[in-house]
This record gives C-alpha cells, structure tokens and sequence, in this order.
C-alpha cells in the first residue's frame, strides 16, 4: 500500500508539468506578439514624426520662395528708380558742383521723395562720394564689390547686394553718364530688415531671422533670440530644436554672393500645430500593442478557467 502511495506521488509533478509548460508557452507567445506590435507602432510613431517634420520643411521652403520673390520685385523697382533718378536734374546739377555736401543734399531730397531706402553717390572708381541714410557707408573704398566690378563693365543697371557690419542691403546701381562716359554711379538700395521679414512671417506663421557670423541681426519675433544654436549653425541645413517644451523645425539657408560674412536666412517652424492635427494616428499607433495585449490576457484567462 505505501508503494502505490510513493508511485503516485512520484508521478504527480509529471502531471502537472504539461499545464506548466503551456503557461510559459503562452506567456512567451504574448510577450513575443505584443513586443512585435510595439515594435511596429514605434516604427509607424518614427515616421510620422519623420512625415510631420517633412510636411513643415516643405512649408519652410515655400516661405523661402516667397522671401526670394519679395526682394526680386524690390531690386526690380529700384533698378527702375535708378534709370530715372540718374537722369534727375537737381542731382545731376548737384554733381556739377563736385561737393560733397551739396550731393548729399541732393540725395537726402531723394530721400524723402522716396520715404525709405537709401541713396549713394559713388565715384567712377567705386568709392562712396556722398550718402543719405546710410552713414555706415561714408567714404567706404567698396571697388572690389562684385556689383561694383560688374557695373564697370557695363553700361546698364546692375543689381546686387551688399554686407556691410550687420547689414544686408540690396542695390541697384546705375552709371550716370555725361559724353557717354561715366561721372559717377547713383546706389539706390534697401536694407533688408523688419520691413520684409515682419509682414512676411505674418503671412506665413514662420519665425524668420537673418543671422550674419555667429549672431542674430533680426529676427522677426524675439522668441529666436533664444535659439541661440540656430544663428551659430555656419552650413546650409534643416536641423530640429526644441525650446520650453515645443519642438521646431529649422531650415537655415546661405544667402549666395554676399561676401565672406556668410549671411543666412533661418526659417523656424513649431511643429505643435501639424503635432495637434497627426494626434489622433498617434493614439491609433499604440492601439495595436494594447489589443494584442488584453486579447491575450483573455485568452489565458479563459484558458485558465477551463483547466479548472
């Protein structure tokens, strides 16, 4: 009698090692499927961060087309301008008299005529004669400029750019003639400032800034002012940031042919709106896992009733 006994409990861990071994199967089985599922949503959540983040770049470059199209139609005005401002008589009758006060007169009455820009006399050689809203440029030597070099070699109006200090000004440069040769050239430009990036990022809901070596010289809302890693990045790129818990979406452009300064243009974007928009694919992401999950709690549930 007691061998039976002995016999029977010998076998009984045999017997309960096949309900033992499905639990782990199972729970092995769950972690595995619901490890694929989050895997899946992590995968899905990157690329649609990734597809938010493209969404806002191509914005950022339309702004950048919008921001190159205003300053064309403003060198195309102020080319204009110089044709008929260089054929002007009250300055023409000012470079007669070969002095300097006197052509500044004459530039400032150009001035308020105009109601903002600048106005620049150079001489034939490409030094600044006389000036009226631009005391930075006074008796600058600006010869080795590009715009200067190519309006010597022609006898049309040139456009162009200029930096000088922590200023970008766009220019129209117009050979004013006397005998067919040239007397002087007449500088009508335009410093690119608040003026266009204020209404521009008011339009678009786009911070932008001008950032000229590693500062900010504008910037179109102060919140850019704490970017500080944005107007310290030198190379063209699309970089993200974040700033009191809100990511942004950067696009920092050179703008070509200004000089060994290296002006750049930066585009910022906060990603929360587009975020907002998306928030709903988020929840549907991690829906899967959670699905995966309580079905199979259920299973082992059920499973677990029925051996009882």
């Amino acid at each position: 009698m007691s061998s039976k006994v002995t016999l029977v409990d010998q076998l009984r861990p045999v017997g309960n090692a096949q309900p033992r071994r499905s639990i782990l199967l199972t729970v092995a089985l769950l972690i595995l499927m619901v490890g694929v599922a989050a895997l899946g949503s992590f995968v899905g959540m990157r690329q649609l961060n990734t597809a938010i983040a493209a969404e806002n770049r191509g914005r950022l470059d339309a702004v950048k087309g919008v921001f190159d199209l205003l300053r064309t139609r403003a060198l195309a005005d102020m080319r204009e301008l110089g044709r008929i401002l260089a054929d002007d008589t009250r300055l023409r009758s000012a470079l007669a008299t070969n002095d300097k006060a006197t052509i500044a007169d004459s530039l400032a009455d150009l001035g308020k005529l105009r109601g903002s820009g600048i106005f620049v006399v150079l001489t034939p050689e490409g030094r600044v004669l006389a000036e009226a809203g631009a005391p930075e440029l006074r008796e600058l030597d600006l010869s080795a400029s590009k715009v200067v070099k190519e309006a010597k070699s022609s006898t049309e109006v040139v456009v162009g750019s200029w930096v000088i200090g922590n200023k970008i000004i766009d220019l129209s440069l117009t050979p004013i003639l006397s005998d067919n040769a040239v007397i002087a050239y007449l500088v009508v430009g335009q410093t690119v400032d608040q003026g266009l990036l204020k209404p521009l990022a008011t339009a678009s809901g786009v911070a932008a800034g001008i950032a000229i070596g590693t500062d900010w010289t504008i910037v179109s809302e102060d919140k850019l002012k704490a970017m500080y890693s944005l107007a310290q990045n030198p190379t063209t790129s699309s970089v993200m940031v974040e700033l009191e818990g809100t990511r942004y979406v950067a696009n920092i452009i050179e703008l070509e042919q200004m000089g060994q300064s290296r002006p750049r243009l930066v585009l910022v974007q906060s990603l929360a709106p587009t975020g907002v928009t998306f928030s709903i694919f988020r929840w549907l992401l991690w829906l899967s896992p959670v699905l995966v999950l309580i079905g199979m709690v259920l299973a082992i549930s059920r499973s677990n009733y029925r051996a009882s």
